[in-house]
């Protein structure tokens, strides 16, 4: 079992009132980790305010470059999270992810010693779609399974750099630039992590069909481009629930 667990939250200034609502739901449920890393870009910093941020328990800020809504830049911050934390495993959530009853990390991550790693045996995504196949096209490898599976995803910290080294071993590139020229629809940063921990050391994973149980139901998952936190209150326990209707930044 690993010595450490933090989150990473990437996020960004349009998403601050989900974000506040996520770490509320973690300080008010989740045990069994170490920090909430919260990484925005520096475009957002000057546009909301990040000192409740700097106040709360548990939660370290980051900083990093991009623009507001890069959505290529928040997938690269995710493939080098394990230069945000030094924590054994690092669990990634989205800011429009909320805990709405206790969860202990360290007992729902692992399933006979090992970390669980989610997939889908289904075809929801068509085995062409570009993110599915973006897997087998970094890593030169058949996959015949769904590694573009959402959020959450924990990862032990060994595997972003073996993936990022991966990117110039095997394209002669940094994993930036292999992700700029693949574009958005063709690059999904949970199936590369994911797809290293299948191909080249599936043993050390206990694997979950998503098709078959949710691997953390006691985190509900919101669409924050179509839902707000006012319009999500009432699937919410209370304690979040008025938060999310005094619509808290």
């Amino acid at each position: 079992m690993a010595a450490s667990i933090d989150i990473v939250i990437r996020s960004y200034h349009r998403d601050r009132h989900w974000l506040a609502l996520a770490l509320r739901s973690v300080e008010l449920f989740v045990t069994g980790h170490r920090n909430v890393v919260v990484v925005i870009p520096e475009t957002s910093a000057s546009r909301m305010d990040t000192a409740p941020l700097h106040d709360a328990p548990g939660v370290r800020l980051r900083l990093c470059p991009g623009g507001d809504d890069d959505y290529l830049g928040q997938q690269l911050t995710k493939l080098h999270a394990d230069l945000l934390t030094d924590a054994a495993l690092i669990v990634h959530l989205d800011s429009d992810q909320v805990f709405v009853r206790p969860c202990d990390l360290r007992e729902r991550l692992w399933k006979e010693g090992r970390p669980w790693m989610a997939f889908s045996s289904g075809d929801r995504r068509p085995p062409r779609d570009g993110w599915r196949r973006s897997p087998a096209a970094f890593f030169g490898r058949p996959v015949h399974c769904d590694l573009a599976t959402p959020l959450p995803l924990a990862v032990p910290r060994h595997v972003y750099g073996a993936v990022r080294e991966h990117s110039l071993d095997a394209h002669g590139v940094p994993i930036a630039e292999y992700a700029r020229r693949a574009g958005a629809g063709r690059f999904s940063e949970a199936a590369l992590l994911r797809g290293h921990a299948l191909l080249f050391e599936p043993e050390r994973y206990a694997w979950v069909d998503v098709r078959d149980v949710d691997p953390l139901p006691e985190c509900l998952t919101f669409w924050s481009r179509a839902e707000t936190p006012a319009s999500a209150a009432h699937r919410l326990p209370r304690a979040l629930a008025e938060q999310a209707l005094a619509g808290v930044p």
